[in-house]
């Protein structure tokens, strides 16, 4: 099956993406930030740890950078919606943004988008940002391929 190119936009001091996920439905798009074995799948064998729940922690361990992204789910709806905040610990000198992913019913699969900011307008909300652009258009490519490609 073909994959759908990564819809972006900049919104401001937020970056928007939306990403089509063919037979696929939203509770199993929203698994992908919220299982570690799927997360695993497309972060590159990062370890999710997740309490999911408003104020629980949502870390992520990446073993190849070596880097760990730790924050605190803001707001969990199984099956619809998944917020957390979002800091390199080894650059607290970087802002603290926020991670929405909305994941909706589409009538061949699920629309899922991804809103990452706000990113101050100053020299390190500036690269945060074009470090976050950088890496979602790595990854969420990622995650539609092990979403379709794992589909029964």
């Amino acid at each position: 099956m073909a994959m759908t190119t990564v819809e972006v936009e900049d919104a401001g001091p937020t970056l928007r993406y939306t990403v089509q996920l063919p037979g696929c439905t939203p509770e199993r798009a929203l698994q992908a930030f919220t299982s570690p074995q799927m997360l695993a799948q497309w972060w590159g064998n990062a370890e999710l740890t997740a309490v999911l729940e408003p104020d629980g922690t949502y870390a992520v361990w990446f073993p190849g950078i070596p880097a760990r992204m730790a924050g605190q789910v803001i707001r969990f709806e199984p099956a619809s919606a998944l917020e957390f905040s979002w800091s390199w610990e080894h650059l607290p000198e970087r802002p603290l943004t926020t991670v929405a992913v909305q994941v909706d019913a589409a009538a061949d699969g699920t629309t899922l988008t991804l809103e990452h900011g706000p990113h101050p307008d100053d020299e390190q909300g500036r690269l945060a940002m074009t470090e976050h652009r950088e890496g979602w258009a790595y990854f969420l490519p990622r995650l539609q391929e092990a979403l379709v490609a794992s589909e029964p």
